[in-house]
């Protein structure tokens, strides 16, 4: 009797073990390719460090490239030109960052905080930030999918960008905190 308790007890206690899903979640790569695409896209430089490969036969035969698990190098057709079309907008939405009308969210979107005086600037805006917001959700979506991270955890992605953007947000912009907006 004891022994069939104890093999009871013992199936049970495998049974919870193997029902027991442990997800990882990288957020150290992604906080690092946060990092290099926010720069890349709001530096006034190009990125040259992606545009150096060693040229010598010697650094091709002895040391082969092997970067394919380096965060850096997680990166798709569809990323590239996402980028390119957030680093096109940004300096035509820069003004409107400086001026307090933009205000970064803890979600990683965009938002109008206050409205321009002329209805131009106004229409303007709105198609920007449209558009913006459009990119950065397609920008998570792809992150995410070059990482191997589940869609459900798509928000704590959002949530990590969201923090490269405020940091890097230009002087006047309003920034959300978990208390109420500030000007940067």
């Amino acid at each position: 009797m004891r022994k069939a308790k104890f093999l009871w007890v013992f199936a049970t206690l495998l049974l919870y073990a193997c029902v027991t899903v442990n997800i990882y979640f990288p957020a150290q790569e992604v906080k690092k390719k946060a990092k290099e695409i926010v720069n890349e896209i709001r530096s006034e430089k190009a990125n040259q460090r992606q545009n150096i490969q060693p040229q010598s036969l010697f650094f091709k035969i002895i040391i082969p490239r092997a970067y394919a698990g380096d965060v850096l190098n997680t990166t798709n057709a569809t990323i590239n030109a996402i980028k390119q079309r957030m680093k096109a907008r940004y300096s035509q939405m820069k003004p409107f960052y400086q001026k307090g009308y933009l205000g970064e969210t803890l979600n990683g979107f965009l938002k109008i905080y206050k409205q321009p005086a002329s209805l131009k600037d106004r229409l303007k805006l709105k198609k920007l930030v449209n558009a913006e917001n459009s990119d950065r959700n397609m920008l998570y979506k792809e992150v995410a999918k070059a990482l191997h991270i589940p869609a459900s955890q798509i928000d704590r992605v959002r949530r990590i960008f969201a923090k490269q953007w405020q940091d890097t947000a230009p002087k006047g912009t309003y920034i959300q905190t978990a208390t109420g907006w500030i000007r940067k």
